[in-house]
């Protein structure tokens, strides 16, 4: 089944792995880049591509912006020659011509699932359609594709807010990276009754850095996880591969809190993987196949659960 089929199938679980497109103008970058993604061939449903800009965020950039490749460009290379279906990020708020997009898009580069993205800052005006509009208009095109959106469970209204964007046409969610449980149980409770996909996204971390980092991005990060994870002696840190092993501990207990809450009517649980940072893709390979066993087993119970409720 593709994407699309899977989808709203509560039977179905969906793994995503989340790839960094790779540098622009580089052609032999993009070559290595195909190469590498090859080993996910049977081992995720989708692969999704962000959209990186330059952002503009209070405090100190913790790494160089490195402008990359069109998602659309990677996204019907992997499509067409490694087989795997592609999910494309599009920030709509800076594209003052979405629709000849969206046809370019679905119509030539044959690329059909994108999370709609929206700005930085509220207080921004911004020349393009925030997600909702954006949504409403895709559909108005009559567009055969899916459409996504991103949650931050901590976010003030998340709860209107996904729901509103559901109506508008937005049939999944992908969060950011979670390091608790709390918001997101209290989230998904919220949504009972709406049949669209929360896809929870985990990174492994392997360094200070990759915290340092996820904080710059808007990350809700719990004030006591640089001392879980990297421990209390800034001159004697754990190794990366201790690092590593907790924080996939972590989202292990996070899974299986958010399944040992779900409400009576819940929507439906996918699973995305992101590395960040490229010294954490080999990481996120070994968090996608512990992650993933678990989840489908998740899942896998669920459904028995409801057959014979």
């Amino acid at each position: 089944m593709s994407f699309q089929e899977k989808l709203l199938n509560r039977a179905a679980p969906i793994v995503l792995f989340e790839v960094v497109p790779p540098a622009a103008g580089k052609p032999e970058v993009l070559e290595a880049s195909l190469h590498e993604l090859q080993p996910l061939r049977g081992r995720v449903d989708a692969i999704n591509i962000p959209e990186i800009l330059d952002e503009q965020r209070p405090g100190e950039r913790t790494s160089k912006f490195i402008e990359r490749i069109e998602p659309r460009i990677l996204g019907s290379r992997i499509k067409r020659e490694l087989g795997i279906d592609v999910v494309i990020n599009r920030v709509t708020v800076h594209d003052n011509e979405p629709v000849r997009w969206f046809r370019e898009t679905a119509l030539e580069w044959n690329v059909d699932n994108w999370i709609l993205v929206g700005g930085e800052s509220r207080d921004r005006r911004y020349h393009g359609p925030h997600p909702a509009d954006a949504a409403k208009l895709v559909k108005s095109l009559g567009l055969t594709v899916s459409l996504g959106g991103i949650t931050i469970p901590s976010r003030v209204n998340e709860p209107d807010r996904i729901r509103s964007k559901h109506a508008h046409g937005v049939q999944f969610f992908t969060s950011q990276v979670m390091f608790d449980s709390n918001d997101l149980v209290w989230l998904i409770q919220r949504l009972n009754g709406v049949n669209a996909r929360i896809f929870i996204s985990f990174a492994p971390v392997s360094s200070r850095r990759d915290l340092e980092f996820l904080r710059w991005l808007g990350v809700d990060i719990p004030g006591d996880l640089d001392r879980f994870l990297l421990g209390s002696n800034q001159s004697a840190p754990p190794s990366v591969e201790t690092c590593v092993e907790r924080s996939i501990n972590m989202a292990q207990r996070i899974l299986m809190d958010v399944f040992d809450n779900l409400p009576p009517d819940p929507p439906l649980i996918g699973l995305n993987i992101e590395y960040i940072t490229r010294r954490n893709f080999a990481p996120a390979l070994q968090m996608l196949d512990r992650l993933g066993g678990l989840y489908a087993s998740l899942v896998a119970a669920r459904v028995r659960i409801k057959d014979s409720a």
